[in-house]
């Protein structure tokens, strides 16, 4: 082959078996890489890449114009090869996870570009440019190619050697998630995807028609806050914050679906009915899976306290028009201006936002009310107010739990009996993976979409006879895979149940704990816009939108 090679004329292209010191470094380093389970190798595209760098112009110019094609293409398959997926310019405004281009690319580079690795690249082009007129770097290259080769035949080998042995079903413990049948190839999952979607969409929970008689009245507080999953929270050290030990009940594994703000709160008021596309989501309005609008229909009075005005990105008209929730939110005016988000807009003081509450809800004379609240202060780039840096997510995270907690505390102490619902939206991703970075939400992976949900009963009922639960108890961990279909089967059951009675004749239920057993589960899978999320046969995969399952690398 080489020697075909050579017959290329020789007035135009120059062709040598001694392959530059930049070129060497650069496929070693690769090699490195690869063999270190840190990035991936196209064997085809950087073999075409290694032939191309055995070439040379003899014209100046053009030789020079040649090398920066090479290293801009080198550049190119560097990130090709690697696990980071290509992400759109979309995903940089949707949510304004970032506030530029420039952040996007510095948060990058800080992330990804490990300056030990870059200057281990360095010492290795210096030892190879001094070592090049003695060592035949291009024949270290070919081994590398050589062996990678050998690793590939290898495993393909082993791979089918697996395929072809029966392959046991995942069998899930509820009869909620279908079992995955086949081989962890593209078709079999995006099998398993339609059929989990064809069953989602006859699952349905209906609340009651009526209250039952001697109904002892409940308010409901669902808090959804933006940006707070439970891999955040682990990596703010706060995963023993006394909040989390102040609910009844805490969910181990509770999937949001959605990575983005308005999908993932229109998917909570809409809890009455099964996992449905974004797509399906947004086609048109759909009453009877309205959570609120289904406590409406029971005399339930509606409340919507934001933290923000809810007019970026249309988020409160769309829970509006496809979610049924009043456009009329809390008066804002009145309370403090804790940060300013990204776009500039006031985003005010969570701790007033609860007392507001208390003054105007807790302590009124209504009866049974459902209040929804969305709090932005966790989400990414906000800056406390009056300042121009951003402040970090811990300091934040921590204030808000503190917050929650005495929230919680206040309610106890108004003695209305009231179910508090913790929803968060999804996660800030502030901690990076092989292929996405930190604050990237694109693909919507488990450590986004696992959220920290928790469900207390308070108030002058939370000792009674029925509620079970005493004062010295401990947060009950509800094990399982669980999606919104379970907050609403949890309200419809209080609702029947009459959780809060006075006595065992009124109340349907010994204990609270009753109202948890067996709730509907739901397969974990997420999508955000562009991509599907989810685990099969034990291993994680995702889907970029009208491509095919990859597996995704952590």
């Amino acid at each position: 082959m080489f020697k075909a090679l050579k017959k290329i004329p020789q007035n135009k292209l120059s062709f040598s078996l001694r392959i530059g010191s930049l070129a060497g470094t650069y496929f070693l380093f690769k090699f490195g890489l690869y063999f270190m389970a840190m990035s991936g190798f196209d064997f085809a595209f950087n073999f075409v890449l290694f032939l191309l760098c055995l070439f040379s112009f003899r014209q100046k110019t053009l030789n020079k114009l040649y090398k920066s094609f090479l290293i801009i293409s080198g550049l190119l398959l560097l990130y090709h090869d690697s696990y980071l997926p290509m992400f759109t310019p979309q995903v940089i405004y949707e949510e304004k996870g970032f506030t530029g281009v420039f952040e996007l690319v510095s948060t990058f580079i800080t992330e990804y570009f490990d300056f030990s690795y870059f200057g281990l690249f360095i010492i290795l082009f210096i030892a190879i440019f001094f070592l090049n007129d003695f060592l035949k770097i291009t024949s270290f290259v070919m081994v590398g190619f050589i062996t990678v080769s050998a690793l590939n035949i290898s495993a393909l080998s082993v791979s089918k050697e697996a395929n072809s042995q029966a392959v046991q079903n995942v069998v899930a413990d509820s009869a909620d998630i279908p079992p995955q049948i086949g081989t962890a190839d593209s078709q079999s999952i995006e099998n398993y995807l339609q059929t989990f979607l064809e069953l989602e969409k006859q699952r349905i929970v209906t609340l009651p028609s009526a209250l039952p008689e001697q109904f002892t009245p409940f308010d409901i507080v669902i808090v959804n806050i933006c940006s707070m999953a439970t891999d955040d929270i682990e990596a703010s050290n706060l995963l023993k914050h006394p909040l989390f030990r102040t609910f009844d009940f805490s969910f181990e594994t509770f999937n949001s679906v959605s990575s983005y703000s308005t999908p993932s709160s229109l998917r909570l008021l809409r809890s009455n009915c099964g996992q449905m596309t974004e797509s399906q989501m947004y086609k048109e309005r759909r009453s009877e899976c309205e959570l609120i609008t289904s406590l409406e229909q029971l005399g339930y009075q509606s409340e919507v306290y934001f933290d923000h005005n809810g007019k970026y990105g249309d988020y409160l008209k769309t829970l509006h028009d496809l979610g049924g929730l009043k456009e009329n939110i809390h008066d804002l005016s009145k309370l403090a201006v804790k940060y300013n988000a990204f776009d500039g807009s006031a985003i005010r003081s969570d701790a007033d936002l609860f007392t507001a509450y208390i003054n105007n809800v807790a302590n009124n004379g209504s009866v049974n009310n459902i209040t929804f609240m969305n709090l932005l202060s966790l989400h990414d780039g906000n800056r406390l107010a009056g300042e121009k840096k951003s402040q970090s997510y811990a300091p934040r995270l921590k204030l808000l739990l503190d917050d929650l907690e005495d929230f919680i505390e206040n309610i106890k102490k108004s003695k209305r009996n009231t179910i508090f619902i913790m929803v968060p939206e999804h996660g800030a991703a502030i901690r990076s993976d092989k292929m996405q970075i930190a604050k990237l939400r694109e693909i919507p992976t488990d450590k986004i979409t696992r959220i920290p949900v928790g469900v207390s009963f308070l108030g002058a009922q939370r000792n009674a006879v029925g509620s079970g639960i005493a004062k010295d108890h401990k947060t009950k961990r509800i094990k399982g895979f669980y999606s919104y279909l379970a907050i609403s089967e949890i309200v419809k059951r209080s609702i029947e149940d009459n959780v809060f009675a006075n006595n065992e004749e009124e109340s349907k239920t010994d204990k609270i704990e009753d109202i948890f057993y067996d709730l509907p589960q739901t397969a974990f899978i997420a999508e955000s816009t562009n991509a599907y999320y989810m685990n099969f046969q034990h291993q994680d995969f995702y889907k970029l939108k009208g491509e095919h399952w990859e597996k995704y690398i952590k």
